[in-house]
């Protein structure tokens, strides 16, 4: 079985990172990733843009131990009962997966 990695990018909502929505999401949404068997390899906060379209503040690195894996880590009803958090929390959220 071939792992899978997965980059978060995200830009945060007007409150930031010190939003209960954010706390709670972060939480919640970590202890998910970690039960399908995630691993963070990377964070990173991101200063600027070079190229088009806007700058997320920040992009996660997940290591996934396959690509079905991390499609259900972001399907199961887990990470399904938190997309209001996350929609209050960021302005956009992008879940890319690698194959």
């Amino acid at each position: 079985m071939e792992t899978c990695i997965a980059i978060l990018e995200g830009t945060l909502g007007e409150n930031g990172m010190d939003s209960p929505e954010f706390k709670e999401y972060s939480k919640r949404s970590n202890a998910n990733g970690e039960a399908h068997g995630g691993v963070v390899l990377q964070k990173y906060v991101i200063k600027k843009n070079l190229g088009q379209g806007g700058t997320p503040d920040f992009i996660l690195i997940v290591e996934y131990p396959s690509y079905e894996i991390a499609v259900d880590t972001f399907t199961c009803e887990e990470y399904k009962s938190i997309i209001p958090l996350r929609d209050i929390a960021f302005k956009t959220v992008k879940i890319l997966l690698t194959k």
